[in-house]
């Protein structure tokens, strides 16, 4: 063989080489063989966030996501939080937080949301009932909304019935301006109706204190008289929020510490919620994402 078919077959055979790296390397830049089976189609893209999981001893970041795939700008929601004193117990406050935003972080620009916080006040009479999110489409409030989570600060009693009649205020009101939607309200409280009066008051009088009343250690190592105030049982008010077509899940965060009062709390978030499944016990030191993952799973089965 001459030296120039030498030289030629070398070329021609670098010219093989040199082709099959590129047409290897295309595949791989395409994403396989078959265009649109690759592992990094994004097609099926939900929000999600990076959060702080309290609880989790294997992990100190978990990747959370509430999808609303099915009833996207149709979702309507309105949260009524509980921020009394005894919400600082624990990772209460912490969890509450987290699940909340991550719940922001999946709600859809279209979506309207609202957002009131309660407490009973420091003097015996006064009630802290504040519209913290005003409805309206989460695009023009979801800033307000994650700050209002942020600053989420617990103090006083627990005027529960004041606060769902200032609920049903803001329903009414977001009804009129956003009207054609099925509403939903998620209720979140850690205790039963508490205010100072009844726990100033009720202690004193032997028959009350045996029927309303329990002792609890406060988050300042202080032991208190905790009683639970019938005034304030929010039942009636929820039962015209329901009869106006919106549907109601409770959320209660369960301390073991206090039996007698989880036994009432309980009874009471099952009778203010729609049906009794749609009541969601929260341990005080679990996250709520999960739980506020299934509502929003129910919530999209209503908009179909």
């Amino acid at each position: 063989m001459t030296q120039k078919s030498q030289f030629s077959q070398s070329g021609v055979g670098m010219i093989l080489i040199f082709l099959s790296v590129v047409i290897i390397a295309s595949l791989f830049l395409v994403g396989g063989i078959i265009p649109g089976k690759s592992k990094n189609n994004n097609k099926d893209f939900t929000y999600s966030a990076v959060i702080d999981t309290p609880g989790d001893s294997k992990k100190t970041l978990q990747l959370k996501t509430i999808k609303f795939k099915s009833c996207g700008t149709d979702a309507t929601v309105d949260f009524l939080v509980d921020r009394s004193g005894s919400m600082n117990l624990g990772t209460k406050l912490v969890n509450l937080r987290s699940g909340l935003r991550v719940f922001a972080d999946s709600f859809p620009e279209e979506g309207v949301i609202g957002m009131q916080t309660f407490s009973g006040g420091l003097t015996p009479d006064s009630r802290n009932i504040t519209a913290d999110v005003p409805f309206d489409y989460f695009k023009n409030n979801k800033t307000q909304f994650v700050s209002s989570i942020i600053n989420l600060f617990p103090d006083g009693g627990t005027s529960t019935k004041d606060a769902f009649v200032f609920a049903k205020t803001q329903l009414d009101l977001a009804k009129q301006n956003f009207p054609d939607r099925k509403y939903t309200l998620v209720f979140i409280s850690d205790g039963i109706p508490e205010t100072l009066k009844q726990n100033t008051d009720c202690p004193s009088d032997t028959s009350c204190r045996n029927q309303y009343c329990a002792q609890k250690t406060d988050f300042l190592g202080n032991i208190r008289w905790r009683c639970f105030d019938p005034n304030q049982d929010p039942t009636p008010i929820a039962a015209e929020i329901k009869a106006s077509g919106v549907r109601i899940f409770t959320i209660g965060y369960v301390d073991d510490t206090e039996a007698k009062f989880n036994t009432e709390l309980t009874a009471l978030m099952k009778r203010v919620a729609t049906a009794p499944e749609d009541f969601y016990p929260a341990p005080i030191t679990g996250q709520l994402t999960t739980i506020l993952q299934s509502i929003t799973t129910k919530i999209c089965k209503d908009e179909k």
